[in-house]
Parts: structure tokens; C-alpha cells; sequence
């Protein structure tokens, strides 16, 4: 039999509801101009990447109080993540931590690129941080320019571990994978644009209280699990899901015994666990004896409700991580992975695809800038 049928846990059926809007009322403005920008500035190319991921249907989902200025600043830096991941994911731990070094001055001051010979820093310098930048809270400025440092030191480390884990095979620790994903994941930064959307000002006392830390910790466990469970398929067929909780699952002794199916249930039971410890950090959340802060701390925990929910909302939906095959297996939950051998000549085609559609977009890049 070459296809398996899978059954895969019921997330949001875990999750507290949204508390506001459900979506951006602004999303199809976001969503139109998002498209018009790309094929303009990028081109058709790089847009058929975009149409698949879906960004600005993300946005709107995870940052639903989010005006029309604040999506495009939202969405700009979604891009500008996109782009780091292109500039360290395929290359050796020195060239990736030169590119992230580059990345991170861009980011805070967008003279830095002007002369960069790489258009996507380029493209970076020509208004995207401009327009970042120009939306968010300046009170949010700094920690968000903080918070891409530390997940920019992330991807480097994650360079460095790519090299250093030569063997597929080799034995892995669940915990170990779960603290890096939290911080490669990349939605600490995100979650800063939240609070500049729902104007929280929060000094940094309060979001180091420990148990605000942990509500934040553990829907960041939330959030890898889910984007984990729910592009299993599609890395499945891109590498072999290397880099995915269900494969260390596989590969940790204590669980290496499991099906493909136990994996999957085992994953949902961690999300499960995550989700009920943020509730109970909910329940316990400290009074600093200041009404507006109180009602402020209360108002991150919705925000937070918000990123994970419309996170696994838009990992259902879009195309990128095409999860169900028709909308009855969506209804149920259902998911069938293609177990054909996929044999070397195709993993070479896909790299050498991969190649062309980068080398494309970078040459679209040099002749716009």
C-alpha cells in the first residue's frame, strides 16, 4: 500500500476561543496589496511561494485587532524572516552566521545594506525596515530588535547542530529538541508585534515574572508542536522531516518504539500538556496592584490565545503545508501520507529546482534595486 491514512489530533478543539475578532477585519485590503507588492517588486516567482504560504491569511489570523498599516509591517517582516531562512538554511554554519550578523544591522539600521551585493538585504535596506519600523510602538522597538538578536544567535546554533548531526539515525532527546524549537520556532519577535498592535505596555518586571515567562514558554510549545504536527506531511516529502518533533519522537529511546500514528497521538499529547499549563499560568497570573497593568497582563494572555489559535487556523487552511487531501478529511482530522521510497533522483530534482527558483528571484531582485 503506498499511501497511509493518519489520524491527527483535534488542536483547536484544545484551545480556548479567541476573545475579539476572528480575523483582521482588514485582511482582504492586507491580503490584495501583500500580492501587488510581491509580483511588482519580487515577481511572479517568488509569488507562487507566497500564494502557497499564505502570509497575509496568517496575519490576519494570529494578529486579528491588527489595523491595515500595522498587517503590511507585519507582513514586511514576515518576508524579512523568510529571507534569513533563505540566507542561513542551506549554507554552512560560517556563511550563516555572517549572513544572520548582516541581517541583524539591517534590521536596526537599514543604511547598513545599501551596499550589500545580496538583494535580498538589499530589498531589505529599499523600505522594508523603513515601513517596519514606522508601524510599530516605539516603545516596542527595542525588545523587538532584541528578541531578533537572540533568534537570529538561534538559527546560527541551528546551522552548527545541522553540521554536527551528520547521521539521520542518530538518537535525539525530546526535551532537548522542544527548548531549541521554542526559541527557532521564531515567535518571540511575533509576539512583541502583538503587544505594539494591542498598544500593551508592559515593563520588563512583569514579563519576567515567572509565571508570565511560563505562559509564554509554553504557548511557544504550542505553537512549534502544532506548525510540527501540521507540515509533517509536506517535509515528509521535502526531507524526510528531519527537523520535526514526530521524527525525534522516532528517534528518542524512550518513544523510538512507536508507530508513525503513536508518534503523531504522542506529539498531541504534548500540545495537550502545553495547553494545560497555560491555562493553569492563566489562573495564576500576579496582581502588580495597578489596575491598567492588570488589565493589560490580562489582555497579553488573550493576545497570546489569538497567535496560537490563528496559527493552527491559517496551518490548516493554507496550501503551503497542503494537509488534507478534500475537505471531508479536513472535517475529520484525516491526513494521507504518500509512504512510496522516494528514490535519489528525485531529491536531487527537487534541489536543483529549489536552486533555480532562488537564483531567479535573486536576479528579479538585482535588476528592480
Amino acid at each position: 500500500m503506498s499511501t497511509q491514512i493518519l489520524h491527527l489530533p483535534d488542536l483547536l478543539s484544545l484551545c480556548p476561543k479567541k476573545s475579539g475578532n476572528l480575523i483582521s477585519p482588514h485582511f482582504e485590503e492586507a491580503d490584495a496589496g501583500y500580492r501587488n507588492w510581491v509580483e511588482k517588486t519580487i515577481g511572479r516567482y517568488f509569488a507562487i511561494e507566497v500564494n502557497n504560504a499564505e502570509m497575509p491569511l496568517l496575519a490576519a489570523l494570529a494578529w486579528p485587532l491588527a489595523n491595515t498599516k500595522e498587517l503590511r509591517a507585519i507582513l514586511s517582516y514576515m518576508t524579512i524572516s523568510f529571507m534569513l531562512e533563505e540566507l542561513t538554511d542551506r549554507m554552512s554554519s560560517v556563511k550563516s552566521e555572517k549572513n544572520s550578523q548582516t541581517w541583524l544591522k539591517v534590521l536596526a539600521n537599514p543604511e547598513a545594506g545599501k551596499g550589500s551585493w545580496n538583494p535580498m538585504i538589499r530589498l531589505m535596506s529599499n523600505g522594508m525596515v523603513a515601513s517596519l519600523k514606522d508601524a510599530v510602538d516605539p516603545y516596542h522597538w527595542p525588545d523587538f530588535l532584541s528578541t531578533n538578536t537572540d533568534f537570529a544567535k538561534c538559527v546560527i546554533r541551528e546551522a552548527h547542530d545541522r553540521e554536527a548531526s551528520k547521521d539521520p539515525n542518530a538518537p535525539r532527546s525530546i526535551d532537548s529538541y522542544m527548548i531549541m524549537r521554542r526559541e527557532t520556532i521564531g515567535v518571540r519577535p511575533c509576539l512583541v508585534l502583538m503587544r505594539s498592535t494591542r498598544r500593551l505596555y508592559l515593563p520588563d518586571h512583569v514579563l519576567k515574572h515567572p509565571v508570565i515567562e511560563e505562559m509564554v514558554n509554553v504557548i511557544l510549545d504550542t505553537c512549534y508542536l502544532a506548525n510540527d504536527i501540521y507540515s509533517f506531511k509536506k517535509e515528509m516529502g521535502d526531507n524526510g522531516a528531519l527537523n520535526n518533533i514526530i521524527t525525534v519522537i522516532h528517534r528518542d529511546p524512550g518513544t523510538q518504539h512507536l508507530d508513525v500514528q503513536g508518534r503523531i497521538d504522542y506529539a498531541g499529547k504534548l500540545f495537550e500538556t502545553a495547553m494545560l499549563r497555560f491555562r493553569k499560568c492563566r489562573e495564576m497570573l500576579p496582581s502588580f496592584d495597578d489596575p491598567v497593568i492588570d488589565r493589560q497582563v490580562a489582555e497579553y494572555a488573550d493576545g497570546l490565545v489569538d497567535w496560537t489559535v490563528g496559527n493552527i487556523e491559517w496551518s490548516i487552511l493554507n496550501h503551503r503545508y497542503n494537509v488534507f487531501d478534500s475537505d471531508e478529511d479536513r472535517e475529520k482530522n484525516i491526513v494521507r501520507l504518500d509512504t512510496r521510497p522516494r528514490t535519489r533522483w528525485w531529491s536531487y530534482l527537487r534541489l536543483i529546482l529549489l536552486c533555480i527558483m532562488v537564483t531567479l528571484i535573486c536576479i528579479r531582485l538585482l535588476e528592480i534595486l
